[in-house]
């Protein structure tokens, strides 16, 4: 990196955001286009440019008439909006559509600055292409001649409208448009305007908001991917409602809901919301789903929890299935809880599971009348439980199965001598309760038809209860003999009396992998060899038919409705929806059930151009354009798709033999090369093993900075042609390189006693490393890394993020060096606490800006702080779209152009991603 980058129903397992403004338009942030007053239409009227005021103008100005109603010529059906456009544009000021309601002004906030305008400085040639060769104390940027896309007020054409009057003991102002004073909102998008009386005191500026960029920053049409791994987790139904419950990892984790309202022949996805009504945090996954009679109850976790790991539960709830309310944190649930089965009852809902004590699992019970509260039962009448597995409920009845830890005394004999032996075994069994789990009885089910081993499945079906035992017969002697494999349903109408009740049989059958029960019937999921699964449907348990058969996805759920049968899972690292006999559901025409990856990870200027780089779809990515305007997706980088494996690009330099992109597959290294950035191809292979996640061009020539396992890795080239494997880095992760006056400095990690520490290395030619001693962490964190650095001269500032203890949070901070790497100062922002995160970095002609989060998940907001020196940071106001309010708001990259802060970043909610583009002022 450098300088400019930045209940009713049981189941049982047995075995697109808005759209940004219109590149083509001149200003693609503006709601219509400039209009100018035609000089050649009115006889005696001064051409606009001329820089003289029409006559008329100036009188209506003079004798008080506002300009905003003045009628422009050329324009004969001119709205009031377009009138006050035509004088404010000439008067210097661009109308700019702000993509969203301006949010109210609120008070600066401590430490934080708010700018005023300031007239632009004349325009300048573009500089040269930027690179990565440092230079010390560089000039300021010179600016890029390319359409603004956010307010500012460029210099008055001389005329433009009369000067301003002096006020008796006042200052002279500049008299934006007449009289006209007042924050304009139109429709859903706002339109600011900035001005006021004369006598007025001036006013502060706001900053503008980010621009929603999805059509900027394409994702590759013609993949055949959507790079992201989707799930389903589960599923159940009432009548001809179904709901299926999962999530989406691989970018910003997110839950999933799908809601059908017509027995699964049509689809949408569900509303999340959070208790207060604002988003819900992210990385979450609701695992289990039952309810009915408009009460629904999701449970699950952390979206990177493995299926009945131990970890915080979360409960998320419903009254019709369409919207989702992620409760906050239960007291019931601990942190070593794992919910291994959920069952809606006649009085609200039971879960099960186990818990991690001290000397080993316990079994634990949760009741609740409504799916918000929750009690907890850890110590039940049924004895010394290990574990409970699962819950069936039928009416005001439930039966629950587990294991139990009890002693067995038995008579053995040694040496000839009986003694009694006591022992401690566990056995499994099922239990009943009709008061609602205060008290329990041991359940006994017999062997019968060939039956044998454990009962197992076990659900709520019609009438009653529902369990299988496998079961095998087998018939004819010696070369004749046959044995047919089958399982055996038995029923109970109260959970205590069970008999045989019906064969689960398919052709080829080899085993029962589900069982699944509603009041209106059953469901079985059998494998019958060669990769087939067979679905079968029961009203009573006795009779089956067979309602079809599926091939290739893993089961997660599975519901039974009458006479359908719903199965949700996962294929191929996509979500699986199907109805058994009907067809599998294709979520990608679910609006909002599938999300296309996308990340945005630099952002490298080049002269005129910006050169953005990081993934969609699963595979690497860049995209070349000006600050503003039509963005061009580069070719030549996704020619190896892997839709298992996740390939993206990390960062990018140019140099002087051509640009140099980086990135990793796995554990794998991705380099490309392009002379232009809009056309890549695959660069020579890195030596070794390893892959690099940063790059930066210096006096020496090309740095590739990354890892191999436990060590850091680094490389050199001198051209691009070749490259040779760096020495002398040791243990660590190198996350990021940038060039300095005296050669190169990578940050990262070390490993250290307590976790990662912070690191870094310096080299004068690339080729040689040497690591340098680094402070700990700041107070407050108990470990952390360095993960971007930017140079300016021989001044250095890398963020990190830190770990708190318990509860584990993300911690910010900065190290800095005045010195080119040679020796190191860590410090915390003002403002950047616990659960914060530092997201980017650049280095400014005046110092270095930061970017990162404030805020908790699903409600963080970006945050901005500036630095003359590296150790006094002030904070940035930054509002708008994509920078706060609802959902969470992050900026990725960070770069300077035209003597102005350009950023990429995401918006986000429980419904998806949308790339982001900034450009602002400089602080």
């Amino acid at each position: 990196m450098t300088a400019t980058t930045p209940g009713p129903d049981s189941a049982e397992m047995l075995a697109t955001a808005p759209d940004a403004p219109d590149a083509s338009d001149e200003h693609p942030t503006e709601p219509f286009q400039r209009i100018e007053v035609a000089a050649a239409q009115d006889a005696g009227a001064t051409p606009a440019h001329s820089g003289e005021p029409a006559a008329d103008e100036a009188a209506g100005t003079r004798t008080g008439r506002s300009p905003g109603r003045k009628r422009v010529r050329g324009m004969p059906s001119a709205s009031p909006w377009q009138r006050s456009h035509a004088v404010w544009h000439r008067a210097g000021v661009d109308w700019v559509h702000a993509a969203a309601t301006i949010p109210a002004a609120d008070g600066p906030a401590p430490q934080a600055e708010e700018f005023e305008p300031e007239p632009a400085e004349p325009r300048q040639d573009p500089a040269p292409a930027a690179s990565r060769t440092p230079t010390p104390a560089p000039a300021p940027v010179s600016e890029v001649p390319v359409t603004p896309a956010v307010p500012v007020a460029r210099p008055a054409r001389t005329g433009a409208l009369p000067p301003s009057r002096r006020t008796s003991g006042g200052s002279r102002r500049p008299l934006l448009a007449a009289a006209v004073a007042a924050v304009l909102v139109a429709g859903a998008g706002g339109y600011l305007v900035l001005g006021g009386e004369e006598d007025a005191p001036r006013r502060t500026v706001r900053q503008p908001g980010a621009v929603l960029a999805d059509p900027w920053f394409a994702v590759d049409p013609a993949a055949k991917t959507d790079g992201l791994v989707q799930q389903l987790t589960g599923v159940a139904g009432e009548g001809a409602t179904l709901i299926a419950v999962g999530g989406e990892t691989g970018g910003p984790d997110r839950a999933r809901f799908l809601v059908s309202a017509d027995g699964g022949r049509s689809w949408r996805t569900a509303r999340v919301r959070a208790a207060d009504g604002g988003e819900p945090p992210p990385a979450e996954m609701p695992r289990r789903v039952t309810g009915g009679a408009g009460r629904w109850v999701a449970l699950g976790g952390p979206a990177v929890q493995a299926e009945d790991a131990a970890g915080p539960t979360v409960v998320w709830t419903s009254k019709d299935g369409l919207t989702w309310t992620r409760q906050p944190a239960v007291a019931a649930f601990g942190p070593q809880d794992r919910v291994m089965s959920l069952a809606r009852t006649s009085t609200g809902f039971m879960a099960v599971g186990t818990t991690d004590a001290g000397d080993g699992t316990r079994g634990v019970l949760w009741t609740s009348a409504d799916g918000s509260a929750w009690q907890r039962v850890d110590r039940t009448s049924i004895g010394d439980v290990v574990t409970l597995d699962r819950v069936a409920a039928s009416g005001g009845t439930v039966v629950v199965r587990g294991t139990v830890r009890k002693k067995v005394t038995k008579v053995e004999r040694k040496g000839g001598k009986k003694r009694k032996v006591t022992r401690t075994v566990e056995e499994s069994g099922r239990w009943r309760s009709a008061d609602g789990g205060r008290t329990w009885s041991q359940v006994d089910v017999s062997q019968a038809q060939g039956s044998y081993g454990a009962l197992t499945g076990l659900v709520g079906g019609p009438g009653g209860f529902f369990a299988t035992r496998e079961a095998k017969q087998t018939t004819g002697s010696k070369k004749r003999r046959k044995t047919v494999r089958y399982s055996v349903v038995w029923s109970s109408p109260d959970g205590a009396r069970w008999t045989p009740a019906g064969r689960i049989q398919p052709g080829g059958y080899a085993r029962l992998e589900r069982l699944a029960g509603s009041p209106a019937g059953l469901a079985a999921l059998a494998d019958v060899g060669d990769g087939k699964k067979a679905v079968l449907r029961s009203g009573d348990g006795r009779t089956w038919q067979r309602a079809g058969e599926v091939s290739g996805p893993d089961i997660g759920g599975m519901a039974a409705l009458g006479g359908t049968v719903a199965l949700a899972g996962s294929k191929g690292g996509d979500g699986y929806l199907a109805l058994p006999g009907t067809g599998e559901v294709n979520l990608a025409t679910v609006p909002g059930a599938v999300r296309t990856e996308r990340a945005i990870t630099a952002l490298v200027p080049d002269g005129a151009r910006l050169v953005a780089v990081g993934s969609t779809n699963g595979e690497p990515a860049a995209w070349v354009g000006p600050s503003t305007r039509a963005w061009q997706r580069a070719s030549g980088l996704n020619g190896d798709p892997d839709p298992q494996t996740r390939r993206w690009l990390s960062d990018a330099v140019r140099g002087d033999d051509g640009w140099l992109a980086v990135g990793r597959h796995g554990d794998s290294p991705l380099l490309f090369t392009s002379t232009d950035a809009a056309t890549w191809e695959k660069g020579r292979s890195l030596p070794g093993k390893g892959f690099a996640e940063s790059a930066a061009f210096g006096p020496g020539g090309y740095v590739a900075a990354g890892q191999y396992g436990r060590w850091a890795a680094v490389w050199h080239s001198a051209d691009l042609k070749k490259w040779t494997r760096g020495s002398g880095a040791g243990e660590g992760r190198m996350r990021d390189v940038t060039a300095v006056p005296g050669g190169y400095v990578a940050v990262g990690a070390r490993p250290g006693p307590k976790g990662d520490r912070p690191a870094a290395w310096t080299s004068t030619d690339g080729r040689k490393w040497t690591a340098v001693r680094m402070p700990a962490p700041p107070p407050g964190a108990a470990s952390g890394m360095l993960t971007r650095v930017a140079a300016r001269g021989d001044v250095l500032v890398a963020i990190g993020s830190g770990k708190t203890g318990a509860p584990e949070q993300p911690y910010p901070f900065t190290a800095v060096s005045a010195d080119g790497g040679k020796t190191w100062q860590v410090q915390t922002l003002p403002g950047g606490a616990a659960g914060g995160t530092v997201t980017a970095v650049t280095a400014t002609p005046t110092g270095h800006v930061v970017a990162g989060t404030t805020g908790n998940p699903g409600g963080k907001d970006v945050a901005v702080w500036s630095s003359a020196d590296g150790r006094t940071w002030k904070a940035v106001l930054a509002h708008g779209t994509g920078l706060d309010g609802p959902g969470d708001q992050r900026l990725t990259a960070l770069a300077v152009v035209g003597g102005e802060l350009v950023a990429v970043g995401m918006t986000g909610d429980h419904r998806g991603d949308t790339p982001t583009f900034w450009r602002t002022r400089l602080p």
